[in-house]
């Protein structure tokens, strides 16, 4: 089975892609400090795949197996994973996750919850809609200055997960709300974000056909359009300020946005155009 791995210098992010041959595009990512002695493996579900991505001494570091939501492609390698940690010498490994649905949790965080992985700090914000446990992880280094942000199916590059357990209201919040003000505006600009799925071309796709119809008409987009033409993994490339820019689910006020969605009035909810832009999404 063809395996590509991707090295980030950010905070030392490996990117491990995981079902790309059956059409999944998943993420997993080792996540590692500065000196690599200590890592978090987030979203570890086809341990096939992620166990040959890990040198010996990188699977040594981990000190827990962190979940963004249940769902079985980011959660069904738990086991697994912890059964081979404990194989190769790895006495106690946490399982981070957002409830009980994720098997073998040992840790559920609360919203806005801290913990220390070395010098990295990493702050824990739920974001109920995509399942109703979902959790984003903020990862700071006070030391480089690094941020980074792991979203799970909460926020894609240019896009964002189905609302399966919430609603329209509720994906706002997470997107808007409690990611914007769990990071803090004065990170926006520096956070890389590492979403749990490769959708960028897709979801550019749609932004594109949708919304911001014509180049020229949104310089973010058009950016982002040329970088996943020419690049097959966009994972950290981008950072949540530039999702202000052209993300239509984080730009619910947005005239052109609502324009999209037949509110040319401008009468529409926040919580309805993102129940509108979803619906679209969803039918194309």
């Amino acid at each position: 089975m063809l395996r590509q791995i991707y090295q980030t210098r950010n905070m030392h992010v490996k990117v491990i892609k995981m079902r790309w041959m059956t059409g999944g595009v998943n993420y997993s990512y080792l996540l590692s400090t500065q000196d690599k002695t200590k890592s978090y493996l987030i979203d570890p579900a086809e341990p096939l795949e992620v166990i040959p991505a890990l040198k010996t001494e990188e699977a040594n570091t981990i000190e827990a197996v962190v979940n963004t939501h249940h769902h079985y492609d980011h959660s069904g390698g738990n086991g697994a994973m912890v059964a081979e940690l404990h194989e190769i010498g790895v006495p106690q490994v946490q399982v981070i996750c957002g409830s009980h649905s994720s098997p073998g949790a040992t840790d559920i965080p609360k919203h806005l919850q801290e913990y220390k992985l070395g010098d990295l700090k990493v702050k824990c914000i739920r974001t109920p809609c995509h399942t109703q446990d979902s959790v984003c992880y903020y990862v700071a280094d006070p030391q480089t200055g690094e941020k980074a942000i792991f979203t799970g199916d909460t926020l894609f590059t240019a896009g964002c997960g189905r609302f399966f357990e919430g609603t329209g209201e509720e994906m706002d919040v997470a997107l808007n709300r409690r990611i914007l003000d769990g990071v803090g505006e004065p990170n926006w600009d520096t956070t890389k974000v590492y979403p749990g799925h490769e959708y960028t071309k897709s979801n550019v796709k749609f932004v594109r056909q949708a919304v911001f119809k014509n180049r020229g008409e949104n310089s973010s987009l058009d950016k982002l359009e040329q970088y996943c033409q020419k690049n097959e993994v966009t994972a950290g490339a981008f950072t949540l300020r530039d999702e202000l820019a052209y993300n239509p689910f984080m730009r619910l006020d947005d005239p052109t946005v609502r324009d999209a969605v037949g509110d040319v009035k401008g009468s529409l909810s926040r919580a309805q155009v993102m129940e509108e832009l979803r619906k679209m999404k969803n039918s194309m």
